[in-house]
């Protein structure tokens, strides 16, 4: 009786911390999908601005609105529940890439609102290839 009493007791335990641990891949997943969106839009409205097929105000709405969502992610990323080294580890590494994505949101805001025009974007690009390294390794993992 007390053997099967504490199997079940364990099987709960171990139950609760995979679904944990599952839930937080869920929510790393998700903020990094966020965050790829975000720097996947900033660098379409530059280019469609850089070759005259959008406004200087609609691009300039366009990289408020997504340095707003990429700064809600990462805020979203400080909340993550974290239950275990390698969750630690998973968090941390899509925490800098969302950083990176971060700043070169910002800069290229500020880059237009200050010069009218974004002169480079492979901040953006290269913040986008991490977000999109993470998130695959995240995938791959599940």
């Amino acid at each position: 009786m007390w053997r099967r009493a504490v199997g079940l007791i364990l099987c709960l335990g171990l139950l609760c911390g995979c679904s944990q641990r599952a839930e937080a891949m869920e929510d790393l997943i998700k903020a990094l999908g966020d965050a790829h969106s975000a720097i996947a839009s900033s660098i379409l409205a530059i280019e469609l601005y850089e070759h005259e097929r959008s406004t200087r105000a609609v691009t300039e709405t366009v990289l408020r609105d997504m340095a707003g969502q990429i700064v809600d992610v990462a805020s979203a990323l400080e909340s993550v529940k974290i239950d275990s080294d390698q969750t630690q580890s998973d968090r941390d590494a899509a925490l800098a890439a969302v950083h990176a994505g971060v700043t070169a949101v910002l800069a290229s805001r500020d880059e237009l609102k200050t010069h009218s025009a974004v002169g480079n974007i492979a901040e953006l690009e290269s913040a986008a290839r991490q977000v999109d390294s993470v998130l695959a390794e995240l995938r791959g993992s599940r």
